[in-house]
């Protein structure tokens, strides 16, 4: 061909048989990748728990998602976790909550399990500022939750749990947890209180050193008070500090919650 290159047809047919070879190994490694069961830190699961415990705030990123899952004890690598997020289509389709990583899952079913679309799962909404008794009728009537708990009055739930003595208000975070179908509501809610030890801690760390608290039970008590106080979240702060300046004076809350 004159001002070009002389065409040899052999050559491209081998380019282009070489990257379909290519592009087949890829999606290949791709699908076995899918399907193959992510190693969990076993010295993260905790005790009567089946699976390591996720958490996924409001807003969390499908990058941070990734990341989230990587720091709960699954030994993958997030970034390859966020691409297949990404590539599958359906990352905008993760919704927050309270997760149960099991032994055996992999890259799809964790996906699947966070948007929501294993037939073999089911969640329950345990709302903020509810009570314990408004807890256990949302797990009674949760969707394929074993009710083992049913017969159990507050206290030897409490009991079973581990807390014995300890009042049940105030010690069960309040999110969306996902629980395979058949699993018990003594599981959820071992979960629940987990989370919430685990967000106390998280919250007591970091608390001002001028606080008119002590423990962090003390924190926990105040914050329930202030939930019961107003169901605005933009008004908790301002209630929070008007009731921790009463407390540094010594003055009674003077809130009704206090004597629910």
């Amino acid at each position: 061909m004159p001002g070009g290159f002389p065409a040899d047809g052999g050559a491209v047919r081998r380019l282009l048989s070489g990257l379909m070879l290519l592009l087949a190994l890829g999606v290949g490694g791709a699908l076995w990748w899918m399907n193959q069961p992510v190693p969990l830190d076993r010295a993260r699961i905790p005790p009567q728990a089946a699976g390591l415990d996720l958490f996924v705030p409001p807003g969390t990123t499908p990058r941070g998602v990734a990341q989230a899952i990587a720091d709960a004890g699954v030994r993958i690598d997030p970034r390859a976790l966020f691409w297949w997020f990404r590539l599958s289509g359906r990352s905008r389709g993760i919704k927050a909550g309270s997760y149960e990583i099991d032994p055996g899952a992999t890259p799809r079913s964790l996906l699947d399990m966070l948007v929501r679309t294993d037939p073999h799962t089911s969640t329950v909404t345990l709302i903020a500022g509810w009570t314990f008794r408004q807890f256990r009728g949302a797990l009674a009537r949760a969707d394929q939750l074993r009710p083992d708990t049913q017969a159990l009055a507050d206290d030897a739930v409490m009991t079973a749990l581990g807390r014995p003595g300890l009042s049940p208000e105030g010690h069960f975070y309040p999110d969306t947890y996902s629980y395979p179908k058949g699993s018990s509501d003594m599981a959820v809610l071992r979960r629940a209180m987990r989370l919430m030890d685990a967000q106390l801690a998280a919250a007591w760390g970091q608390r001002a050193s001028d606080l008119p608290i002590a423990t962090p039970e003390q924190a926990l008590i105040l914050a329930s008070i202030v939930e019961k106080e107003t169901g605005r979240a933009s008004d908790r702060a301002m209630i929070a500090a008007v009731f921790c300046n009463r407390l540094r004076k010594g003055m009674l809350l003077q809130t009704d919650p206090t004597v629910i």
